[in-house]
């Protein structure tokens, strides 16, 4: 598997995010690259 970084300039945004996350960060953001790939790309 390939690594990535994850760079977050806003930090409330970040916060929000790992306040809301269920489950580990890694599973979170994976599932989020999924949605975003289901949707076709950039909005």
């Amino acid at each position: 598997m390939k690594k990535y970084l994850l760079l977050i300039e806003d930090e409330k945004v970040w916060e929000q995010f790992k306040e809301s996350k269920k489950q580990d960060l890694n599973t979170e953001i994976l599932q989020l690259i999924r949605e975003r790939v289901r949707k076709g790309g950039k909005s």
